[in-house]
Order: structure tokens, then sequence, then C-alpha cells
């Protein structure tokens, strides 16, 4: 019997040592996972979002880039440990519903920071919330406009000064024979800032200012009389500031009056013209396109969505890793601007500096010309 109890007790032994083996391994693999911990504290951030109204397709892409950010963080283990979750709030394209969707997410959601204001008119409001609530806010689609989209300690974007970025095109305009230009334009601080950089170089080009002429009401306009006025001016190029169905109904009724003039305008052009056959109205038309990504991020936001990224879904992208980098790296969320404006951020996209004035230091740029659908480099 006493052998036999010996023998038990080895066999005991040996199985309890090859469980805790076994348990020292699991707990091992789950410490050393890329996966986050699932009792570690999240990085809560919320973010303001056009998801229906004129803005809606913006709102789209930047849904997607945010979404990728947070799979391909949290798939590599999250920051410092810690997941980044994301609450989504929808402003339906109106500053005083951006405001509402803010409240909900600092007061009800307890995020940390918040990404978002799709259009300038949606951020803008956001801007103030930010200081007075101290909580740090990133918009990404948005340019810093002085004196217009001015930003504030606990505020930034992830474009650079738009007065910069317009200027651009001066080599495109001195090179042409471009003698009279117009801007039609929303009546916003990002319309304004368009038509008054475009003035000054026209006027350092020595060709005078431009046909300033802005509109009140974004999507279903009646262009007529606007170009009846402008033809009768003698304009020979026209900037248009114009998103949704308007330049669709411009470019068509300027045709229909005859008036051909060069016209010039920003990416996202061809999204007025996605449901139709006839594209022809698109040739050589110019864009100033400030929506150039990666090839890297090109090739990852074509395999999860099957299309090309664009309305500014990489800075949305490069948002969420900003903050999320800032917030696990403080003490308190209200430290988190600190730390943005003094650091860099590597992101998959790229590297990511603020200057002084909370913008990036810069972003790429090309002008292209749209022939056969194709939008190709100028020069």
């Amino acid at each position: 019997m006493g052998v036999i109890y010996v023998n038990m007790n080895k066999k005991i032994t040996w199985s309890v040592i090859g469980i805790i083996a076994v348990i020292i391994a699991i707990v091992s693999g789950v410490r050393h996972s890329k996966a986050p911990q699932a009792n570690a504290n999240p990085i809560k951030i919320g973010a303001v979002l056009s998801l229906t109204g004129s803005a809606a397709p913006w709102g789209e892409y930047a849904k997607n880039g945010i979404d990728l950010a947070v799979k391909e963080i949290n798939a590599n283990g999250g920051i410092n440990g810690r997941p980044v979750q994301v609450v989504i709030e929808d402003d339906n394209t109106d500053g005083k519903q951006s405001v509402s969707a803010w409240n909900k997410l600092a007061t009800v959601d307890g995020v940390q920071g918040i990404i978002g204001g799709v259009f300038d008119f949606t951020a803008q409001p956001l801007i103030p919330l930010a200081l007075s609530n101290n909580i740090p806010f990133i918009s990404p689609s948005n340019f810093r406009i002085a004196g217009g989209f001015d930003l504030n300690d606990q505020s930034f974007v992830m474009l650079t000064d738009m007065n910069k970025t317009v200027q651009k095109l001066q080599p495109y305009l001195a090179s042409s024979s471009i003698k009279k230009l117009a801007v039609v334009h929303y009546q916003s601080t990002f319309g304004n800032e368009i038509a008054q950089t475009l003035d000054g170089v026209m006027k350092n080009l020595g060709r005078g200012g431009i046909v300033d002429n802005p509109y009140p009401q974004i999507g279903d306009n009646d262009w007529k009389t606007t170009i009846i006025k402008l033809k009768s001016e003698d304009v020979d190029a026209v900037f248009l500031d114009m998103v949704g169905n308007d330049p669709l109904v411009f470019l068509q009724q300027a045709k229909e009056l005859d008036f051909s003039p060069t016209v010039i305008t920003y990416n996202g052009i061809q999204d007025a013209f996605a449901d139709q056959s006839d594209k022809s109205l698109l040739n050589g038309v110019v864009v100033l396109n400030w929506e150039v990504t990666s090839p890297q991020f090109s090739d990852m936001y074509q395999q999860a969505y099957g299309v090309a990224p664009t309305k500014s879904a990489d800075k949305y992208f490069e948002a969420v890793y900003v903050m999320a980098n800032a917030l696990a790296n403080v003490s308190d969320p209200s430290q988190a601007p600190a730390y943005i404006a003094r650091n860099s951020f590597n992101t998959p996209n790229g590297t990511v500096t603020f200057a002084s004035d909370h913008s990036v230091s810069d972003v790429p740029v090309q002008i292209q010309i749209i022939e056969d659908e194709v939008a190709t480099p100028w020069r």
C-alpha cells in the first residue's frame, strides 16, 4: 500500500506541474500577443462626423479612415497596451447639431478627446468648446485660416494653412493665358479664403483682381444668372468652390449658354459625375489636389474598402493615431494638446508634425488636368 501511495503522489505531482506549465504558457502567450489585453483601460475618443446631409460623402470616408486606424492599432497591441475605442456622433452637416454631438460625447460618453468637424462650418463651433471643456480636439479635413479658422491651445487641424495651399496654383496661372479669373464660392470661411488668396495671386501676376461671386446654399442651385454675368464680364477662367450636384449643373448650364472658360477646382469634382455616362464636360478641368496619399495607405484602404481613399480619409486615419498616442502618454487628457504640439507622430501613412499654429507643417499638393476621366499631374 505504501508503494502505491508514493506512486500516486508522484503521478499527481507531475500532473499538477503539467497543468501549471500549460497555464503559464497560456498567460505568457496572452501577455505577448499583439492584441491588447481585454481588461486594459481603453483610450476613448469621440468623433463628430457628417454621416447625413450635404457632407455625407465626406463623412463616409472619414468614418472608414477612423475604423481602419482603430483596426490597425488594436491588431498591433493598442497604444502602450491599451485598446482604442471611437464613439461616433452624426451632425447632419449642421453646425448646431455638431455642438449637440460634442456635448453628448463629452458628458454622456465620457470621451477623452474628440476629432471631426467635416466642413468648416461644422468644425468651427467645436473649437471654443475644446477650450472651455478642456478636451483636445483635432479637425482632420480642415485648413487653418488666419482670422477665419483660427485654433486655440486645445485644437489642431490635419491640413496646413489654406493660404499656402491655394497659392500653389500660382505657377499654373502664371504659365497660362488667363486674363480674368472668377471665383464662384460658398459663403463660408473656406470659400472666402479661396477667393481672397486667388485675388492676391492674380494681382501679383499683374492681371487685376478676381471677380468674386459668393452663393448662399449648397446643392440644387441654378447657375444661369451667374454664368450670364460672368460671360458679360469677359471672364475666361472660373474657380469652382462647389460640392454635391452643383459642379455638374454649372458645367451643363455653361455649355448650354456657350460659356467655355478654363475651369479650376479642387479634388472631388468627379464625384458630381459619378452617375453620368457622359463625362466629357470634365475634359480640361484643372484640379488643385491636396488629397495626395502615400502608396502604403492607398493600398491599405483599397484592400479594406475596395476603392481608392479620398475626401481626407487619410487625415482621419492619422488623427486617430495622433490623438490615441497623445492620450496614452499623458496622465491627464488636458495635457494631450501640449504633447501633440511638441511631438512628431509616425503612422502607416507617414509622419505628422504640427507647426506652432497647430496646423500640420505642410501637405503634398498636385495640380492635375482631367482628360478622358483621368486626372494627370500638370508638368
